[in-house]
Parts: structure tokens; sequence; C-alpha cells
């Protein structure tokens, strides 16, 4: 009954329909999509403006792009335990029947080419917390960012556009004006992830990985108005502490989001046995469950297949090697537009030993790496600001400031890891596993310095 269970949770996984998320970030209206928060980020909404003058709009979904798009990759990112990874049984020749193997418990967040026996069920359950504090090297509790004035049609001359890149003397002098601001991102994720897998013959195992994801996302900004067109059409809600026209003001937005991610499934079967060692082909299919637009999914599906290889001793060796091609989706685009783009492809790979320390205690270590290819990417560099003016009829000006701010490229990185953790047998068919995975580069996509991992598993 068990078994049969297992085969209609996988083909029910394999036959859900796709979670698309329909809100996206319109203008004017306080989304609760976490996706939005950038987006709509309250430091504009507490901008006011001189009559007939356009307000400040548009380019902070430019400067943070990047981090909405980083977050919504890395939640398809996020490492999890191996699905099937735990005791393994044999054929016993002797008492023709199959048996549990002597060898280690394998790794945790890699995984071994040997599959888990004839009509066997894999269960097994992980917790994982990630305190992202860095994006490409930019710490996020530290992001300057400088928000300008869109083009817009000149008050005064409806016939005229004043731009950045044009005419914006005179009467076009507001548009010089900018905001500063410091800001700081806290995101978190409490990860819970369920593994079922059945072992369809003595080489070919099927594997479905749900996870359920709690997710935390706060943004406070410090903001300073600088009114290089001398014409004050700028200013933020004036306060108390702080009389018209107001030029700094402090922001503070937070919200959570919690729900299922994006499934994965996956085929895997031995394709070379010899008396030590195995080589094994399979696939990932990860399917777009998970509300991207609260960062719970990518909002596209993926396809991974991969090769593993792994010997059999007191001290075990394995390798992983896979490549992983994505869909379009929101979160990799603009999501105030609806536009899609390309999700990066990756190189994903993973090689270490594990080893047996007692005959109930294993432990196992695993470089893991990552290599995103072509995707956006964030670092902190000068921005000039349009030059202020020295008049108030704006017709000449005087050196324009220069302000740090965060800055976006399209460029490849890489990501890698070290991976430290045991497994501990309580009872026959019973483990209990404990994870650390550790930042080695921290210049390369959103990023935690530690991650842990707690987890149990149970063959049938």
């Amino acid at each position: 009954m068990l078994r049969a269970s297992v085969i209609v949770l996988f083909c029910a996984a394999v036959t859900s329909s796709v979670a698309t998320a329909q809100n996206l970030c319109p203008a004017g209206v306080n989304s609760t999509k976490l996706i939005c928060m950038l987006d709509q980020n309250i430091v504009l909404s507490n901008v006011v403006s001189g009559q007939s003058v356009a307000p400040f709009a548009g380019d902070f979904n430019g400067a943070f792009s990047g981090l909405n798009s980083a977050i919504g990759r890395q939640s398809t990112l996020l490492p999890s335990a191996s699905p099937s990874s735990g005791i393994t049984f044999a054929w016993d020749a002797v008492s023709k029947t199959f048996v549990a193997t002597t060898d280690s418990y394998g790794p945790v967040l890699t995984d071994r080419a040997e599959t888990i026996g004839r009509g066997r069920v894999f269960i097994g359950f992980s917790y994982q917390h990630f305190n992202f504090d860095a994006l490409d090297g930019v710490n996020l509790r530290n992001m300057p960012v400088v928000l300008t004035q869109p083009d817009s049609v000149n008050p005064n001359d409806s016939s005229q556009m004043c731009s950045l890149n044009g005419d914006n003397v005179g009467s076009c002098g507001y548009v010089r004006d900018v905001i500063r601001t410091n800001n700081r991102i806290d995101l978190t994720v409490h990860q819970f992830t369920t593994y079922v897998s059945y072992g369809l013959t003595n080489r070919i195992d099927i594997s479905v990985a749900i996870p359920i994801e709690n997710m935390h996302m706060a943004i406070s900004s410090d903001a300073t108005m600088v009114n290089n067109s001398l014409a004050n059409v700028h200013a933020f809600v004036s306060r108390p502490d702080c009389p018209d026209p107001c030029l700094q003001s402090s922001f503070l937005s937070s919200q959570n989001a919690s729900g299922i991610g994006d499934i994965t499934l996956r085929v895997k079967g031995i394709a070379w046995k010899g008396e030590r060692s195995s080589l094994a082909l399979g696939v990932d299919v990860r399917t777009p469950t998970g509300d991207q637009l609260n960062f719970l999914g990518a909002g596209a599906a993926g396809v991974r297949p991969f090769v593993n290889w792994s010997y059999h001793s007191r001290v075990s060796p394995h390798a992983v090697v896979g490549y992983e091609v994505n869909g379009s989706s929101l979160v990799a685009g603009d999501p105030t537009t609806g536009t899609k783009e390309r999700l990066p492809s990756e190189l994903t790979y993973g090689v270490g030993a594990d080893t047996w320390l007692t005959k109930r205690i294993s432990a196992a270590f695993d470089l893991i790496g990552q290599e995103v290819f072509q995707t956006t990417r964030s670092s902190v560099g000068t921005f000039t600001e349009p030059a202020p003016c020295t008049d108030s009829s704006c017709t000449s000006f005087a050196s324009p400031n220069q302000d740090q701010a965060l800055l976006l490229r399209s460029a490849s990185y890489n990501v890698t890891s070290a991976s430290i953790g045991g497994k501990v047998r309580p009872l026959s068919r019973l483990l209990l596993t404990g994870n650390i995975l550790i930042q080695l580069n921290g210049n390369s996509g959103l990023r935690a310095r530690y991650v842990p991992l707690f987890g149990a598993s149970y063959t049938f």
C-alpha cells in the first residue's frame, strides 16, 4: 500500500498544474507581493512634487532589478539534501534477499551513484535556514542607490520633453533633482523539504523533492533629496521634525510569504557497475509550482541532466556533474510590465568523500559549485549626478556631485561552497543528519555565510 502511494504521489507531481502568478506591480497599488517591495518602495510614495511637475518614478526598479532577479533565481539554487542518499540495499546471494549494506551512509548535499534497491522506499525530511547577507559581494545591509527623475513633459511647454539626455535647462531644470538612498535589506528563508524515492528496479530510482518555504524580507532606507534644480519642486512629505521642504527622511517596510516551492522530480539509473565503483545517469526536472512573485519559486521549468560516479571503500569518494537549462520567468524580467526573460543556465558540480566512523556513524565532506552563465550582476561604483544649477533660471551649472551607487552589468559567475556533515543511525533503518554549508567565495550571487541543515530519513 505504501509503495503504491509513493507511485501515485510521484505521478501526481508530474501532472500537477503550473502555478502562475497573476498580480504584477501596478503603479499606485500597494502590492503584497515580495517582488514588488523594491519597485514600490515607500521612499518614492512619500515624495511630493510641485504643481504640474512629474514625481520621481521608474528608475528605482531599474536599480534593484538585479536584486529581484537574484532572489528569484536563488530560490531555484538553494541546495537541498540528496533525495536518496542513505541506507542502501543489495542482493545477498546466500540469503537470497536484499540486505542493508555496511558502507557509509553517503553524502548530504550531493549524491552517490548507487540506487536504494528494487521495491524500497526512502522517505526523508530536512530543514535549512538561510540568512542572506551579500549580493555579488555587496553588503545587503549597506546598499547605496541613487534615484533619478524620469523623462517628463515640460509642464510649461507641453511640446517639450524634459530629459537628462536632452534639454534640461531653464524650466526643465527640475529633471536634475536626485534622491540619494542608503538601503538595508534583511532576507531570510526557512526551508522544509520532504523527499520520497522509490526503487523501480535494482538500477533505477524515481524521486520527488517537495519544499515548503517561509521567506521574510525587510527594507529600510535613509533618503536625502538633492535639490540640483534650486527650484524646490521635490521634497518628502513634511513632518513636525522636518518642515516643508523636507529633504531627508527614513522609511521601513517588511513582508512575509510562505508556501510550497518548486517541486523537483528525478529519475536516476546505474549505467555501469563494477566491483567497487558505479556510474549513474539521471535527470532532474524542476516544476514551477512555487509563487514566483513571492520568491517561492522560479516561475519557469528547469531540466538538469547529470552524471554521478562513486566508489566503495572505507573512505568512499564521489562526484556529480550536471547542466541545467531553464525557461523564461518574470523574476528574470520586469514584473512591472509582465516582461519575461530566460533564467540563466548553469553548470553544477560536486566532489567529495564520505566515510564510516563506526557502524552507526558516518561523516561526509563535499566541495559544491555552480557556474551561472550570463546573468545580471551587481557592484558598487561611482554615479555622477546631473550638474546642479547655480541660478534659479538653471542656465549655468556647478561641478556635478559624485555618489556611490549600485551598478548593474551582465556577466557569468561562480559559487563555491564547502559542505561538512554527518549521519547517525540510531535504529536499523532510521538516519539522523546534520550538516553545515560554508561559503568559500563571497563575491558571487546571493550568499549566506553559513547554512545549517538538520534532517531525518527512513528506508522501508
